[in-house]
């Protein structure tokens, strides 16, 4: 029995020194703003391909037409190199389905190609920056 106890009271120690240690961490510098933009409002993008003869016309109904969907924070169209950014918003849409949306709303619109196979986003959001950043009280 004094056994059990000894090692279930060092199990304890070392649980409550690594916590202490990754607050102690989280808590060392402030959260950059990419982290903190991103943990109080996730958001994630699409980017998709307009064809050739897209209008100034169009995409202004494209436009109205994207601010009435549900969770579609923002969007940018560029007729210049052809492409329409969609930010939303993954707790009320995903991906597939603005995707979806888009070619419902003209077969013509596919989603971009990536440019390459690295991720695109600046912000690391892994699961240790998760904690980091829930964990830091300067947030």
């Amino acid at each position: 029995m004094k056994m059990i106890k000894k090692i279930a009271k060092g199990l304890l120690i070392t649980c409550l020194v690594l916590f202490a240690t990754l607050f102690i961490y989280a808590n060392w510098n402030k959260p950059s703003l990419g982290e903190k933009v991103y943990m109080e409002n996730p958001t994630q993008i699409v980017v998709m391909t307009l064809p050739e003869n897209f209008t100034e016309k169009d995409s202004a109904a494209v436009d109205r037409f994207l601010a009435g969907q549900d969770g579609v924070y923002s969007t940018v169209i560029s007729r210049y190199s052809q492409t329409l950014c969609i930010t939303f918003d993954p707790r009320e849409t995903n991906r597939s389905s603005m995707i979806e949306i888009m070619s419902a709303y003209n077969t013509s619109i596919r989603e971009r190609v990536p440019l390459s196979n690295r991720a695109e986003c600046p912000v690391n959001l892994n699961a240790f920056r998760k904690i980091t950043y829930a964990l830091n009280v300067r947030k």
